[in-house]
């Protein structure tokens, strides 16, 4: 009976350890501009944090870099399960387009409308991660659909959030 009992207690350890370590908040600000300007091609600032609130279990934060023109969002949220990571951007507008064999599942969100800007989302374990383009981004507005494409790709190429 003790040795079940010993064999359990590490069972359990085995199965809530990894849960505890991948619900930790991961950095507000995660890159540094060095590494955004060599993808963008355009100089960044510093990030700066931004709204931070809890609610049910759950962490949400965001950081802003900005450069010429436009920022970058960095929207992060811990959910207490994995599941909730995953189904988070069920609700948001317009659509996901999934990116090709992506082993996190990343996805551009499209068809929004006027609205619409080069989004980035994926979830990786417990946590959820927006990277969004804020502002001005295309310099020919009759191209604005190619250049939307264009930065989708860059964000895709942008260091994933751990």
């Amino acid at each position: 009976m003790k040795a079940f009992v010993h064999r359990l207690s590490l069972w359990a350890l085995a199965v809530t350890l990894p849960a505890t370590v991948l619900a930790a908040d991961p950095p507000v600000c995660p890159f540094k501009p060095a590494e955004l300007e060599s993808i963008f091609g355009v100089a960044f600032a510093e990030g700066r944090p931004g709204m931070e609130f809890k609610s049910g279990g759950m962490t949400m934060r965001d950081c802003r870099y900005s450069s010429k023109g436009y920022s970058l969002r960095v929207g992060t949220t811990v959910h207490p399960a994995a599941t909730g990571a995953k189904d988070a951007v069920r609700a948001l507008a317009g659509r996901l387009q999934p990116i090709p064999n992506d082993p996190d599942g990343a996805a551009f969100q499209v068809d929004q409308g006027d609205a619409t800007s080069p989004t980035l989302h994926y979830a990786r374990n417990t946590l959820a991660v927006e990277l969004r383009i804020m502002g001005t981004y295309y310099s020919d507005p009759r191209n604005k659909a190619g250049e939307l494409r264009a930065m989708q790709q860059k964000l895709a190429r942008v260091r994933r959030v751990p």
